[in-house]
C-alpha cells in the first residue's frame, strides 16, 4: 500500500439521503430509498491476499487503511483522474439511536446498501480509509455540476468523504419526526472539532496530491451536485475547512 505524507432511507441516514450514492453512475442506481440488507461478509486484515494484490492502492499517509474488501465488489478500477472532492454526511441514527456512530455498523449498511466511499471520519477524528484513491467509490450518484462529463459520472471523477455526523432538525425531518430528533443526546448533532482538524488535513493532502485546487469549485457538497440531496447540511462550516462557502 503506497502511503504518502502531506506536503456517504434505510437504517443509515447517509450524506443527508439515506443511501449517500447510488452503486453506479449509468447502468442503473440503487434506490436512495432502499431497505438496508445483509451485509455482504468483509475484512479488516491488515495482510490478506486482496491486500497484497493491491500494493499499488493510494491511501492517506493520515487514515488508517481499512478497506471494504473484496475491492472489486465496491468500487471500480479508477479510468480518469480524480478531479473533484465531495463531501458527505452519515450515521446510523435511524437503526441506531442511541448509538449512531458505531462505523462498523455504518460500513455493514454500506456494504448491504451498495454504497461505498474512500474515506470516512469518525467523531474523534479518526479517518478511515474504505476505498483507495486510485479506485473510484460509489458515493456520487446521479447529479450535474460544471462540465458536462460530470453528469451522472461524478463517480468516476471524485474522490468522496464521508463525515459521521447528524444534521439540523431540518435536514433530518425526512428521516424522523421532531419528537425523535428533539429526543436525540444534542451532543450527537453537528460536526466535533476535531473532524473539522482533521477534514482540513485530509483535504490539503488530497488536494496537494491530486492536484485540485482546494476551492468551492472543486471541493463541494453532495447537495450541489444533486439538489435533491441535503449534505454536508446546514450545520456543516465550510470556513472551518479554509474554504469559503
Amino acid at each position: 500500500m503506497k502511503r504518502y505524507i502531506p506536503a456517504l432511507l434505510a437504517a443509515l441516514i447517509c450524506t443527508g439521503a439515506v443511501s449517500c450514492a447510488f452503486r453506479t453512475d449509468n447502468t442503473g442506481a440503487v434506490s436512495d430509498t432502499a431497505a438496508a440488507t445483509e451485509a455482504e461478509p468483509y475484512s479488516s486484515g491488515t495482510e490478506t491476499a486482496e491486500e497484497e494484490k493491491n500494493t499499488a492502492d493510494t491511501v492517506s499517509a493520515l487514515a488508517v487503511g481499512d478497506f471494504m474488501l473484496p475491492l472489486d465488489e465496491f468500487s471500480w478500477e479508477r479510468e480518469f483522474p480524480a478531479e473533484i472532492v465531495m463531501l458527505h454526511f452519515t450515521s446510523a441514527v435511524v437503526k441506531n439511536p442511541a448509538d449512531p456512530y458505531n462505523t462498523e455498523e455504518i460500513r455493514s449498511i454500506f456494504a448491504g446498501s451498495g454504497v461505498s466511499i474512500n474515506y470516512i471520519i469518525e467523531r474523534d477524528g479518526t479517518v478511515r480509509c474504505f476505498i483507495p484513491e486510485n479506485r473510484a467509490a460509489w458515493h456520487a450518484g446521479r447529479g450535474e455540476w460544471g462540465d458536462a462529463k460530470y453528469t451522472n459520472a461524478m463517480n468516476k471523477y471524485s474522490i468522496g468523504i464521508e463525515i459521521e455526523a447528524i444534521g439540523s432538525q431540518n435536514d433530518m425531518l425526512r428521516y424522523m419526526t421532531a419528537e425523535e430528533y428533539a429526543a436525540l443526546d444534542r451532543t450527537l448533532v453537528g460536526f466535533t472539532d476535531a473532524q473539522y482538524t482533521a477534514l482540513s488535513a485530509l483535504l490539503d493532502d488530497i488536494c496537494t496530491r491530486n492536484s485540485i485546487p482546494k476551492n468551492r469549485s472543486h471541493v463541494i457538497g453532495h447537495d450541489e451536485y444533486n439538489p435533491a440531496k441535503n449534505d454536508p447540511g446546514e450545520l456543516f462550516d465550510w470556513s472551518r475547512i479554509g474554504i469559503s462557502g
